[in-house]
């Protein structure tokens, strides 16, 4: 068996659709480790400087963006890895919605990539943003939570799913305000054990960063448990 069989067979195994790219979906013979043709993986919607230093979102020049300028984040700093482009949004909603959950490996892995090369984070736990168990049910998996395992694996940092969890169940986020995610996520996160987080750095992960909304709240009650402080990352970052 030839160098390009073995890769076929093996992609095979990771990738369910075969050979075709996991962001354009089209099928190519030159697909690398990560499920990208070549096109997609040159042209990846990665996020560069400058960045806002505290949301982690691009701005026009280094500094902060606007957003922050006005809104007082509970977390330290927050890093998303690429540009929320209808591409990686429809990627995105294919592994949260479509029960593709072996795409968590890419995804996670650029992740964990982007904490190596960009965070410069001293973590002790990573903690996932969790779902209420009735829309865990119904979606099959906790779509953080895979991406924090992931994460975990590759940078060497223990992820706790159980110290977070969300005690109420609430409408989706999607198409609200600011404010009403706010008030959507008002006692909505719960800490259910202390002493996994107390005196400890957090890494709270998430799959898209939007308002900001979902991980300030969770990193208000981490840090209302003990945690000395929270750190943000999310695969993207757009409105």
């Amino acid at each position: 068996m030839d160098l390009f069989a073995i890769k076929e067979a093996i992609l095979d195994i990771l990738y369910p659709q075969n050979i075709a790219c996991i962001l354009c979906r089209q099928r190519a013979r030159d697909i690398d480790d990560k499920g990208l043709c070549r096109t997609c993986a040159s042209s990846l919607p990665l996020i560069t400087p400058p960045v806002c230093h505290k949301c982690g979102r691009p701005v026009g020049e280094e500094g902060i963006c606007i957003d922050c300028a006005y809104v007082r984040y509970h977390f330290e700093q927050a890093v998303s890895v690429l540009h929320y482009t209808p591409e990686i949004k429809q990627l995105i909603h294919r592994f949260k919605y479509g029960g593709i959950s072996y795409l968590s490996r890419t995804l996670g892995w650029w992740m964990a990539e982007a904490f190596n090369q960009r965070c410069g984070w001293d973590v002790d736990v990573i903690v996932p943003v969790p779902l209420h168990p009735r829309r865990q049910r119904q979606r099959g998996f906790n779509q953080s939570a895979l991406l924090a395992r992931e994460m975990g694996r590759y940078i060497g940092v223990a992820v706790n799913e159980r110290v977070l969890i969300r005690k109420k169940y609430t409408p989706a986020q999607a198409g609200l305000s600011k404010f009403q995610r706010m008030q959507n996520l008002q006692d909505a996160f719960e800490v259910r054990k202390p002493e996994a987080v107390r005196g400890k750095s957090v890494l709270l992960v998430d799959d898209v960063f939007t308002t900001g909304s979902t991980v300030d709240e969770c990193s208000r009650v981490l840090l209302q448990a003990g945690a000395q402080r929270v750190y943000v990352l999310t695969l993207a970052t757009g409105r």
